[in-house]
């Protein structure tokens, strides 16, 4: 019965510190998980910029090894970065474009242009994209590139800067020259071609030649019957040369001198000329335009002449 208040007390001193203690460890726990979700939080922060820097880095490598120039500069016109590819392009070292202005990159040609067309509509459209020249800052020369400029801008929307992606031309034009230059042979050789067949030359014995002409006659086939008999006959050392113009569509005074100027032609080489296919109408229109006919033999049909040739060995 004496130790009763004393266990009350100690009952009592028992159950404060055990809430007391529950307190704390529920306090301890909150900080815990406080010191858990500010550690998980950290470390997201830490990866995401890790993540972010691999990213600027990636992006840092894309830019620096690009084989465009690439390219910023402040609104005023003065560059604060060019990568490599475009310090190469214009003959520029590390910092010296530091030093340089927008409009330094281009041909003076075209300096006219990109104040009064490419950057107002760079400001009114957001970008503009099209061909100039830039040229060399060490040798002066022009270089043909594809010009790509746009602003950068700020979380407002306003621009803070310019920005470039410019490609080189030079091999594309090239490669179209080269192009042109193909298709410009393709269309000699076509032409020279087609003049051959309209001015066929056959061997048809060691000394006799024929050549039928089909068709109109203007100035440029005209001097190439010219050339390709006398070719013919120097070539082979014909002795008669037969020029068929049954095919002639046209007998006028142009095609009339041409005759006359192949016989002669001929005959300085020590060949004869003998002028097949000529009809009575041909006859006509001949007598009528005066043309003299001395010293060419003339029949009327192309077998006529083929036995004349082959009867003068």
């Amino acid at each position: 019965m004496g130790d009763q208040p004393h266990d009350e007390l100690a009952g009592e001193w028992t159950s404060t510190n055990t809430a007391t203690l529950r307190e704390r460890v529920a306090r301890l726990e909150q900080l815990l998980a406080l010191r858990k979700r500010e550690t998980h939080a950290l470390r997201e922060r830490e990866t995401e910029f890790l993540r972010a820097k691999t990213d600027q880095q990636r992006l840092v490598a894309l830019v620096e090894n690009s084989s465009d120039f690439i390219g910023m500069a402040t609104m005023d016109g003065t560059p604060f970065f060019i990568n490599e590819a475009g310090r190469r392009l214009v003959g520029l070292e590390e910092d010296e474009f530091k030093r340089t202005k927008i409009t330094g990159y281009f041909s003076p040609e075209d300096v006219p242009r990109l104040v009064q067309e490419v950057l107002p509509a760079v400001m009114s459209h957001g970008r503009w994209a099209g061909e100039l020249r830039f040229r060399h800052f060490k040798t002066g020369g022009t270089i043909p590139v594809y010009y790509n400029i746009f602003p950068i801008l700020d979380d407002a929307g306003q621009p803070i800067a310019l920005a470039t992606v410019t490609g080189d031309l030079r091999e594309r034009k090239l490669a179209e020259e080269e192009r042109e230059r193909l298709k410009d042979e393709l269309i000699r050789l076509q032409a020279a071609t087609l003049l051959e067949l309209s001015t066929p030359l056959l061997r048809i014995s060691e000394h006799a030649m024929v050549m039928p002409l089909i068709g109109a006659m203007d100035a440029k086939r005209a001097d190439a019957v010219i050339d390709r008999l006398l070719q013919g006959v120097g070539a082979i050392g014909a002795r008669v040369v037969i020029l068929d113009i049954t095919g002639v569509s046209d007998m006028d005074t142009h095609v009339a001198d041409t005759l006359i100027r192949a016989a002669r032609s001929v005959r300085l080489l020590g060949a004869h000329m003998v002028l097949t296919g000529i009809g009575p109408e041909v006859a006509r229109i001949l007598v009528g335009l005066g043309v003299d006919l001395a010293g060419i033999v003339t029949l009327s049909s192309l077998e006529s002449g083929i036995a004349f040739a082959m009867e003068q060995r």
